[in-house]
């Protein structure tokens, strides 16, 4: 009687065990295949909802049919929009961000997000993306701990753009990569003047302030909060270079010269300027007349374009689906995708060299334009620690200078006390 109860209370236990071994498994991670559990995540796209399916939408939605995008039309270009959707109890998962520069909006509105624990634990590679554009971004940490709150998503493009039949009329060689602007603005001497009835400019500045930002310098110094323009070499250097390209005769011929400044883009397509350094300009450069070299570089700080203030990706503090938006944001930034971009205009912060020979590959308007020079830079990244004050006086520097009929050093020690009268301006408001 007593084998019989424990073979029996044995059996019990090994058909018990079983019991409890098929109920763990039916409560493990789903299988390959298996449908996991659907999800809601708004993404604020300060663009318009069509917008965001041309570039992500459709792309996500088939890469993720268990995850539903709520768009909402909301930014850091205007903050408030931000605001509004959170005081309607709608915060977003994550922002589209317009520039790399924003992350104070984001801190401001209890956004901000540090994802470097995020990254390191879900095995985010940022190693295929631009270390330059990367470090930028580091450097817009709104605590200067150099944190990662975006994750760029775009490239900036800068270049040398020149008009080829004003340097046929002249006789003179075109533009070549690499140079500095010490050089450009002797080229331009070259092809600035008369010919057969009509003025020439060698050189139109137009907005140069992106020329400032390779020097990574500012105007105040972050730790002691003194403004320090009189003894820069940037501002020195800078306003050097408009001081020769203005001075260059018949190049800006307008009085006052300032009027030449500020244009945004509008005299070039004119036909009588050689060469305009700027932001990529793709109408422009689709004029069979018009090809581009590299962003003009100075002396001392060889292959570095403009700090790259551009676009990228901000997952919010208060998201509970963090680990999904990463997801979400490697696969746009997969070369998969960034390959079929690259081939449509899209200029890739990958590095891998294979997408960026892809770039423009279906675009018939830009064969045989010099597209390898948008890739041959790196970036200036800022300064190591962003001053908190001043920031004034860049914007409006080239048309003052231009206007003013001051030698550099008196108009240098103009504006340090303009910045200085700004800063003791920002002190009593804090």
């Amino acid at each position: 009687m007593k084998k019989i109860v424990k073979c029996i209370s044995f059996l019990f236990i090994i058909g018990f065990l079983f019991v409890i071994t098929g109920a763990c498994s039916k409560t493990s991670a789903p299988t390959e295949g298996e449908d996991q559990e659907n999800v809601t995540i708004r993404w604020a796209h300060q663009w318009d909802e069509e917008h965001f399916e041309e570039n992500y939408g459709e792309l996500l939605r088939e890469k993720f049919p268990n995850v539903t995008i709520e768009v909402q039309q909301a930014g850091t270009d205007h903050p408030e929009t931000l605001e509004n959707i959170i005081a309607a109890d709608k915060t977003p998962d994550v922002v589209t961000m317009g520039l790399l520069t924003h992350t104070n909006f984001l801190d401001d509105l209890g956004l901000a997000y540090n994802m470097d624990e995020l990254i390191d634990k879900e095995g985010f590679d940022l190693s295929r993306l631009e270390p330059s554009v990367v470090e930028y971004a580091r450097k817009n940490d709104p605590n200067n701990e150099k944190g990662l709150y975006i994750i760029p998503n775009s490239r900036p493009t800068w270049s040398l753009h020149y008009n080829k039949d004003v340097f046929d009329v002249f006789g003179v060689d075109y533009p070549e990569d690499g140079m500095t602007w010490e050089e450009v603005v002797e080229l331009a001497k070259k092809v600035t003047g008369e010919r057969n009835g009509t003025e020439y400019r060698g050189l139109d500045l137009d907005v140069p302030y992106d020329a400032f930002t390779q020097f990574s310098q500012q105007s105040v110094d972050p730790e002691t909060e003194e403004v320090i323009i009189t003894e820069s070499e940037a501002f020195k250097r800078y306003v050097g270079m408009i001081d020769d390209a203005i001075s260059i005769p018949g190049n800006y011929p307008t009085e006052p010269k300032g009027d030449l400044f500020m244009n945004w883009g509008a005299l070039f397509s004119e036909g009588n300027i050689a060469m305009a350094p700027a932001a990529t300009n793709w109408g422009w450069v689709e004029n069979d007349y018009v090809d581009i070299a590299t962003y003009p570089v100075w002396k001392g700080y060889e292959g570095l374009n403009p700090q790259p203030n551009a676009g990228g990706f901000a997952i919010t503090e208060p998201s509970e689906h963090k680990e999904i938006v990463l997801e979400m944001i490697d696969y746009l930034l997969s070369d998969e995708v960034q390959m079929e971009r690259s081939k449509q205009g899209g200029a890739s912060v990958l590095v891998n060299p294979d997408i960026h020979k892809a770039f423009a590959e279906e675009k018939e308007e830009l064969v045989g334009k010099n597209l390898e020079s948008l890739f041959k830079n790196e970036y200036a990244t800022g300064p190591e620690k962003s001053a908190k004050l001043g920031g004034g006086v860049l914007w409006t520097l080239p048309v003052e200078f231009a206007n003013s009929n001051k030698d550099i050093n008196e108009f240098l020690r103009i504006i340090q006390e303009e910045e200085e009268e700004l800063v003791r301006q920002q002190k009593e408001r804090e």
